[in-house]
């Protein structure tokens, strides 16, 4: 698990701070950096007893002529999750050194946590896009998927659903992702980025019950990020994420278009008529809301963002309830739809929704 490379940085910064020579070598005792040159690729006999015994080992002059290739000094085993994955030797007066071996092992070890522990991460992370990446793009899940969703974090179980973002702005991408990091830490999560400014969530299981409080704190990065949200549907197998996913894309365009995070469901019926001839649908528009003048438009939409009621919408519209009725049937004289029936104002809903994309 130590590179050649992870040693070579190990030696250079530790000889840095100390005027010893520094040795690390692999755990079947190859010597992969030093700070003298000449001892590299030579196999170290002391650092295999370190291995073998899984204790420190003082070599003092005598016992360095019993090791091939060893001089005097202090070599420690070097941990990572409990397994010797090398041995860090200082070379010196093994006496002299015993006050500062346990630090230089303490700090070889956070050295090679941080950085095995970022390979680790990148990995988990790979792993999760590729995963992803495959199951949206439908594809049957063969062996390889299956062996690779095996070594995720946490077990890929059902419920499933998917946010999609979008990134706005010229603000640094790094940011959000270390905030979405935050944000979606040791749940069961896949996350990760699709192009350079929309990234993907994929809750499962248990995380699905949380989607509540997930969106609560994306919210909150909106003004600061500029993000947007599409929010897909709960699907029940990875057979669906495909559908899960082409759901929350398509109330992604929509969020973008109309500044607001969108659920799927809110315009599953505009998506059934998407495909729709432009033709058509410019006639449908000219026979319900063509001649509605802008005030009257956001009228419309903010009653129905009130979900019909008179008192919350003329609030909103900071008007008398009187205005609002007013209003109400003036839209109804100039389409013949009336928003406060329910089958006109689905019809009068769906229309607004259309005229945004045409």
């Amino acid at each position: 698990m130590l590179s050649i490379k992870l040693a070579e940085e190990i030696v250079d910064q530790t000889m840095l701070r100390l005027h010893h020579n520094i040795n690390v070598i692999s755990p079947n005792g190859v010597i992969l950096a030093s700070g003298d040159k000449e001892r590299i690729d030579l196999i170290h006999e002391g650092a295999i007893e370190v291995v073998r015994t899984g204790m420190p080992l003082l070599i003092d002059e005598n016992l360095s002529k019993q090791f091939q290739n060893c001089k005097p000094g202090v070599n420690m085993p070097i941990r990572f999750h409990e397994d010797i994955i090398g041995v860090i030797g200082i070379t010196g007066d093994p006496h002299g050194l015993s006050e500062i071996a346990n630090l230089v092992q303490l700090t070889t070890e956070m050295m090679v946590h941080q950085v095995l522990t970022e390979s680790e991460s990148e990995w988990q992370r790979k792993n999760g896009d590729f995963i992803f990446k495959a199951l949206i793009e439908n594809e049957p899940i063969h062996s390889i998927i299956t062996e690779r969703i095996h070594k995720l974090p946490f077990p890929l179980k059902e419920p499933f659903q998917i946010i999609l973002l979008k990134q706005e702005g010229n603000h640094s991408s790094n940011t959000l992702s270390i905030n979405l990091e935050n944000i979606l830490y040791k749940q069961p999560i896949l996350f990760g980025q699709l192009e350079l400014n929309e990234y993907y969530i994929c809750l499962c299981g248990e995380a699905v019950k949380h989607v509540k409080s997930i969106l609560h704190q994306l919210t909150k990065l909106r003004k600061k990020l500029e993000i947007y949200m599409g929010i897909g549907p709960v699907v029940n197998s990875l057979e669906e994420l495909s559908y899960g996913f082409n759901s929350a894309k398509t109330a992604l365009s929509f969020s973008v278009e109309v500044r607001k995070d969108t659920f799927f469901e809110e315009i599953e019926v505009y998506t059934l008529l998407k495909n729709k001839n432009h033709h058509d649908v410019r006639k449908f528009l000219s026979k319900t809301i063509f001649g509605l003048s802008e005030k009257m438009m956001n009228t419309l939409e903010t009653f129905f963002e009130s979900d019909l009621q008179i008192n919350i919408c003329a609030d909103r519209l900071q008007i008398h309830r009187h205005t609002l009725t007013y209003r109400l049937n003036k839209i109804h004289e100039l389409t013949g739809y009336h928003p406060q029936n329910f089958k006109d104002a689905f019809v009068l809903k769906l229309a607004l929704m259309l005229s945004k994309q045409h």
